[in-house]
């Protein structure tokens, strides 16, 4: 749409921070939410684009704190034709905004994928918006290296870290082992720049997570996939980073909620014991989420996308069926979902509200990286990030600050 047209999205299940609004109205000016409440007490300007929603749900649009790729790309191909393919899947998922996200690899294949993103951030993209750059890695344990290449597996050195970071002012958050040698250092530097230090790939103690914590890192990443937990030592009980996730408030965290990653009752575990509002929920989405099965590579390593469903998580489609994992098959590989099934996940699966499970979408991770003030929730003189779904979660229309980027054909 223009940029000056007025949208009006009517008829609608809007889904605020307070409550779920029936019949609702939400009207949108410049890209921002001008109005929304009931269709009583908004009146509809007389020029304006109206949109029937026809009872469907109205929400904001999701925000992807944690994904490698999809359709077919891969933020580490580190071109633009990649991210747009990336925010194009994704905008078809359901989310407005999305954080690229580097693996482990050499540093130059790393600082071409952070600039690429640094390049997309600054443009209009034809699907969801690129808030800026997520590294996952280099700076990881061996011991919890999941899907990460361990032959590029480094401790963190202020001489390398400090140049890429002065250079490249895109990254938003920067995931590493702080039990390594530097990790405290390069949390502190993180704090000092306003960029989210995440523990993962870790395998600390207790003790270290507590050092950590004082030394800037306030998340952890994907939970429960590449972290220490409880171990015996001379029959002492030692408490690793699962364990202390859980118990300290200090810290938030993600889940991967694509139906295979965790089953329910873990994921059920983690928000009862953290709180619905300390934990966001992420796609961990590697090159062929929106695609079928087959062979890939993730990060230089072998990947196999196939069919391969635990009973008791009764995903009920059969396209939701593929899972992403090492060609050893003895690690996943991230996953193939977007975010629509990660929500749906939520209600289906593990059984909360509607309005909770997109809470972990949108204003959660949106207050993981700072940007709860401009995204997030329908908020008047909010950014008009929007998606809408009917009740199996099926994602029907995409809009970003105020530009349908998606459609459903036939709706």
């Amino acid at each position: 749409m223009p940029q000056n047209e007025t949208l009006v999205l009517k008829n609608a299940k809007i889904i605020t921070p307070m409550r779920v609004i029936d019949d609702g109205v939400l009207i949108v000016s410049d890209g921002k939410i001008s109005n929304v409440g009931p269709e009583g007490e908004n009146k509809i300007p007389e020029d304006a684009r109206v949109i029937d929603v026809v009872g469907r749900y109205l929400a904001p649009g999701f925000i992807d704190i944690h994904l490698h790729g999809g359709g077919g790309a891969d933020t580490m191909d580190a071109t633009q034709e990649a991210i747009e393919k990336i925010s194009v899947a994704h905008a078809e998922g359901g989310s407005t905004s999305i954080v690229p996200t580097a693996l482990t690899a050499p540093m130059d294949d790393i600082t071409r994928a952070v600039k690429a993103i640094g390049l997309a951030k600054k443009r209009t993209l034809p699907g969801a918006q690129v808030l800026g750059a997520h590294l996952e890695g280099p700076y990881f344990s061996l011991e919890q290296k999941g899907a990460q290449n361990p032959q590029y597996l480094i401790k963190p050195k202020p001489e390398e870290y400090l140049k890429f970071l002065d250079e490249y002012d895109c990254v938003l958050r920067f995931s590493a082992a702080p039990e390594l040698e530097g990790g405290l250092e390069l949390g502190r530097e993180l704090k000092k720049r306003g960029i989210v230090a995440s523990i993962a790939h870790t395998n600390a103690t207790y003790q270290d997570v507590l050092a950590a914590i004082e030394a800037g890192y306030t998340h952890v990443t994907h939970m429960y996939s590449g972290m220490s937990g409880l171990k015996r030592i001379n029959a002492y009980r030692i408490s690793g980073v699962i364990e202390s996730t859980l118990l300290l408030n200090e810290l938030t965290t993600e889940i991967i909620a694509d139906g295979h990653h965790l089953p329910p009752s873990l994921m059920k575990l983690i928000i009862k014991t953290k709180g619905l509002d300390k934990v966001s929920v992420i796609t961990d989405a590697m090159s062929a989420a929106g695609l079928g099965p087959g062979k890939y590579c993730v990060g230089g390593l072998d990947a196999i996308v196939e069919a391969n469903v635990a009973e008791e998580f009764e995903v009920p489609e059969e396209k939701e069926n593929y899972v992403a994992k090492l060609l050893t098959r003895d690690s996943f590989a991230g996953s193939v979902a977007t975010m629509d099934r990660c929500v749906r996940n939520m209600v289906k699966l593990v059984g909360f509200s509607v309005q909770d499970a997109v809470k972990m979408a949108t204003i959660n991770p949106a207050k993981v990286i700072g940007i709860d003030k401009e995204k997030g929730s329908l908020v008047e003189g909010k950014d008009a990030d929007i998606v809408i779904f009917d009740e199996d979660i099926h994602v029907t229309v995409t809009i970003v600050k105020g530009r349908i980027v998606y459609q459903e054909r036939n709706n």
